[in-house]
């Protein structure tokens, strides 16, 4: 029976494959299922009309924190409930498919969710919850594969935004996938696109390679970073100067999927022999 923690994975997993498949124009037309190693198995077509194995790896560029006390994963938790509400609080009034992506400020910090199934915590989820859904539905798409992007300069009461929340994107995807997306992350504490932090995350799967499914014809390394902009960690020069960088690597392709704008780069690679 699949466990409570590895159900949260895959789902995570899914949600990024499938913002990455919609975003990359280039995606091959398959039958794309989950694996172990690597993360997803793509089944498609070459044009000679021959059947490939297209396996495909995620990788995030990891959130550094001085906090030792910070927990990553049951951060990553605590927001995802707050979608989860959000989501269910939308579906009340409203049926149309949405893609949801929220930015959380440093202010919604581990120091606050000391205890994120005390009654505070869950008070502070469920009222973020209600005002991402009412955000939501205030800044309806009216239209297929129209993106809205709320920020603080749209006024919601006294102030613009309310604490805890950087940024909303909205994107309706209705007619295009069957389920919604409505997926959480914080806009800092994460590691700069950088030839460092891209090496370094190459190198680690590199070296777990051995493990993947041998009949696989590719292998792709997605590197996903949920930073955005506004992040006051982010280097335009150094990321610039990253993503034209070539990386030493066994993959056949590596991608840096900066998925809250939806930007993809192919990096270029230099092969190293199996």
């Amino acid at each position: 029976m699949e466990s409570a923690n590895q159900y949260k994975r895959d789902k995570r997993e899914w949600t990024i494959i499938s913002l990455f498949r919609q975003n990359y124009a280039h995606f091959p037309i398959g039958d794309l299922h989950k694996s172990e190693c690597p993360d997803f198995i793509l089944e498609t077509t070459s044009r000679a009309g021959r059947n490939r194995k297209i396996g495909i790896e995620l990788t995030e560029l990891k959130y550094e924190r001085a906090d030792q006390r910070f927990n990553m994963r049951a951060h990553e938790d605590y927001l995802s409930r707050i979608m989860d509400a959000a989501l269910s609080f939308f579906r009340k009034s409203h049926d149309l498919i949405l893609n949801v992506d929220v930015h959380f400020s440093d202010s919604l910090s581990p120091l606050i969710l000391s205890s994120p199934e005390d009654s505070e915590a869950d008070l502070l989820s469920t009222a973020l919850a209600e005002t991402i859904a009412q955000i939501v539905i205030d800044n309806l798409p009216d239209a297929t594969g129209k993106r809205y992007e709320v920020d603080r300069r749209y006024k919601y009461g006294d102030i613009n935004l309310p604490q805890h929340i950087e940024s909303i994107s909205i994107t309706n995807v209705t007619g295009r996938q069957e389920e919604p997306l409505w997926y959480a992350s914080m806009s800092t504490h994460v590691k700069p696109i950088s030839v460092a932090s891209i090496a370094q995350r190459i190198k680690d799967k590199d070296a777990k390679m051995t493990h993947y499914d041998p009949t696989c014809d590719e292998l792709w390394l997605v590197i996903i970073q949920n930073s955005f902009l506004m992040s006051r960690t982010y280097d335009p020069v150094a990321a610039r100067h990253a993503l034209k960088h070539r990386y030493p690597t066994r993959f056949n392709r590596v991608f840096v999927f900066e998925r809250s704008e939806g930007r993809i780069s192919q990096l270029q690679l230099i092969k190293k022999p199996h």
